[in-house]
């Protein structure tokens, strides 16, 4: 089941060039669709301490979103046209490096995060 969503995770769904209509169209279809059953396995992995690589994943996704907003000087990706988006990709592509260095730094604090986050859910159940 774990490797179905690691297929089919939007956020890892990456390509050289950007989407076409139709290919974003049928992805937000798919989506829709396994919509529910992400929702139940999201809910199942929150009660789960994290494993390093989805720290190292969730720091990485943090980095690139302070870089985002960096760029964007804090305008929301909904609001910025396909072009403008694909050229940030691209230049968070190049980026890379950079990224990696912040993530790590974060890594820690993502850590704390998620041990009080669990720990409240914990305290509100008794």
């Amino acid at each position: 089941m774990d490797d179905k969503f690691k297929q089919l995770s939007f956020r890892e769904f990456q390509l050289d060039e950007a989407m076409s209509r139709t290919a974003r169209i049928k992805a937000s279809q798919r989506m829709k669709r396994m919509s529910k059953r992400m929702a139940m396995a999201k809910k199942r992995a929150l009660k789960r301490a994290p494993t390093t690589d989805v720290l190292q994943k969730r720091a990485k996704k943090q980095a690139r979103d302070i870089m985002y907003k960096k760029w964007t000087k804090g305008t929301p990706k909904s609001e910025l046209s396909i072009s403008r988006r694909a050229e940030l990709e691209k230049r968070l592509k190049k980026a890379g490096p950079k990224v990696n260095r912040m993530a790590k730094k974060l890594v820690p604090q993502i850590r704390k995060q998620d041990r009080e986050r669990r720990s409240e859910v914990a305290q509100k159940k008794d």
